[in-house]
């Protein structure tokens, strides 16, 4: 719940899901995340595991963030959230 919880974690994780790997896919797929935002969020999620940087040397340089078995198995917890949200939206304001 310490990672879960935060802002955007749960975005950034479908993001990756659906298959975003740079910074720059995943900053698309929720435009409304800011670049400090994503930053911190996806430095989060690779110091608990669930998700890894991947540097792949250039030119040019390419970082890549994927998501670990540990991240991949947020789907289905992230499914129910979602699914609470959708059936009790009126108490979600």
């Amino acid at each position: 719940m310490a990672v879960l919880g935060r802002a955007w974690a749960g975005a950034v994780l479908e993001a990756m899901m659906s298959g975003a790997e740079r910074f720059s896919e995943i900053r698309r797929a929720i435009p409304n995340i800011t670049d400090t935002a994503l930053t911190q969020r996806l430095r989060e999620l690779c110091e608990r595991g669930l998700a890894e940087r991947t540097v792949e040397p250039g030119p040019p340089v390419v970082v890549r963030y994927t998501l670990t078995d540990a991240g991949r198995d947020t789907a289905p917890v992230l499914a129910a959230i979602r699914a609470f949200g959708d059936r009790h939206r009126s108490l979600l304001g």
